[in-house]
């Protein structure tokens, strides 16, 4: 019991925290909410959400994916131990179809899980 109350106080100090580990660029969700289908070209999605994470051609379109994953992971010991068992992780997908420079449609989804 002693040895309990002793190493308390370092576990305290060493305590616990989280670890926000992401991949690809963050998607506003105001900008996708000013993307107009006819009106919004191909460059206007780039200078607002950057190069895509990946480029499809079919049927004379042009495919854009913007993806986002962000994991929060608990971490211990002052960040020695990582939890990845009890870690969330959400991913924000943004799909664009481009027809003649213009974007002709889209699909925004966000999960957690």
């Amino acid at each position: 019991m002693k040895r309990f109350f002793l190493a308390l106080p370092v576990l305290l100090l060493l305590g616990c925290s989280v670890a926000n580990k992401t991949e690809g660029t963050k998607i506003d969700r105001n900008s996708v909410l000013n993307l107009k289908p006819g009106a919004t070209t191909r460059q206007m999605v780039i200078e607002a959400f950057g190069p895509p994470s990946a480029i499809n051609y079919e049927n004379n379109e042009e495919r854009f994916t913007y993806t986002f994953r962000e994991k929060s992971v608990p971490v211990y010991m002052g960040g020695l131990v990582e939890n990845e068992t009890r870690g969330k992780e959400s991913v924000t997908t943004l799909e664009l179809v481009i027809k003649e420079n213009v974007v002709y449609s889209y699909r925004f989804k966000s999960a957690e899980n």
